[in-house]
């Protein structure tokens, strides 16, 4: 596990999938030598696993989260909405006026997280106004949110092509930044929205899955749904339905990770899934499948790739299609999967001790 850990956490800082204006790409495809556009949720994520990945005695990241902090405050935000648009060139030049929901509540999170790590009154400065921007410009009034606004127009939209122009139960990991907002501000306003969006997302999310007849689909899905059970986590400990959905959504989650592995297997899912039951089980809610937990861990690796090129040597594919790995170098797949195996570890030594805040 230490060779694959370390391998992770160098591709992360020293691949160039983080650019040198320090935002992280989307991904990197090996078969084409091409790096997407820089996403500003994946720099977020970016900042979160820079921050709590690295072990104890290893060389610290922080300045690589400083750098992709920098580029999210000056370079990402949108002075004017006090949002972040969703994608920008390698360069750092914006390339689109959107602002999803979903990625401005990773991005709070990693504010808050820099802001905690250095002190720095901006960051948390940046998370305050744009979590009250999302309440003022992109609230509905069923408690969800506008999956997306166009800074251009001011008009905020929803989709229904996939899953994440809807205002489904992906939002509610969103939750988990608006309760840390609360925390930080003392502001009563935060915590309500989150109870709001759970009564939301409750209603919702037994019509979520399996949501579509191609696997695929449904595999897609898989991740937006973790997203929904990772977002119920600070609430097990007052409401028992949490509970009991955490542990239903668990085992749909199994379920349907097996029916469509054939068609897509995707690294992330597998990852959050593991994550979940660690939590749980250390949470006391859910009692952990070990056996589940067990084969979890041990398929991880499998998706990380090993080459002489620096720029896919120790990342974890995106996923396997039909049986074949992907090319897709991923920054989130590759977060989620270190932070999960360390998790499993720390389980195994009997050394597991992690809260929600801890989560990426």
């Amino acid at each position: 596990m230490h060779d694959c850990y370390r391998a992770g956490l160098v591709w992360l800082a020293y691949s160039g999938v983080q650019a040198e204006a320090g935002g992280l790409s989307r991904y990197y495809r090996a078969d084409t030598g091409e790096y997407k556009n820089i996403s500003a949720e994946i720099t977020a994520y970016g900042i979160l696993g820079y921050l709590h990945l690295p072990l104890p005695g290893q060389t610290g990241l922080l300045s690589n989260a400083l750098r992709a902090g920098q580029f999210l405050c000056y370079d990402a935000w949108d002075p004017q909405s006090g949002l972040f648009p969703f994608e920008m060139s390698r360069s750092g030049a914006r390339t689109s006026g959107l602002v999803y929901f979903f990625d401005c509540g990773i991005i709070i999170r990693a504010l808050i997280a820099l802001w905690n790590a250095t002190g720095d009154p901006m960051y948390l400065d940046r998370a305050e106004r744009c979590g009250a921007m999302m309440l003022d410009r992109m609230a509905r009034v069923d408690g969800s949110f506008f999956p997306l606004l166009d800074l251009d127009s001011g008009v905020p939209s929803q989709g229904s092509e996939t899953w994440s122009l809807e205002p489904t139960v992906h939002q509610f990991k969103v939750g988990l930044a608006f309760l840390e907002l609360a925390e930080l501000t003392a502001s009563g306003l935060f915590s309500k929205v989150a109870d709001h969006l759970l009564q939301h997302c409750l209603r919702q999310q037994e019509m979520f899955l399996p949501g579509h007849s191609d696997p695929a689909r449904v595999a897609d899905r898989l991740h937006a749904y973790c997203y929904f059970l990772e977002g119920l986590l600070p609430f097990v400990a007052k409401r028992y339905e949490c509970a009991q959905v955490l542990q239903a959504g668990i085992r749909r989650v199994q379920t349907l990770l097996e029916e469509t592995r054939p068609a897509l297997e995707r690294c992330d899912v597998i990852a959050q899934l593991l994550r979940l039951r660690l939590l749980c089980e250390y949470l006391g809610v859910v009692e952990i499948d070990l056996p589940a937990a067990s084969r979890e861990a041990d398929a991880l690796p499998a998706f990380q790739m090993k080459s002489d090129d620096r720029r896919t040597n120790g990342a974890f594919s995106f996923g396997r299609r039909d049986g074949t790995v992907l090319p897709h170098a991923n920054p989130v797949a590759t977060i989620f999967a270190l932070q999960a195996l360390r998790l499993w570890k720390e389980y195994q030594n009997g050394e597991l001790r992690t809260t929600w805040q801890g989560l990426v």
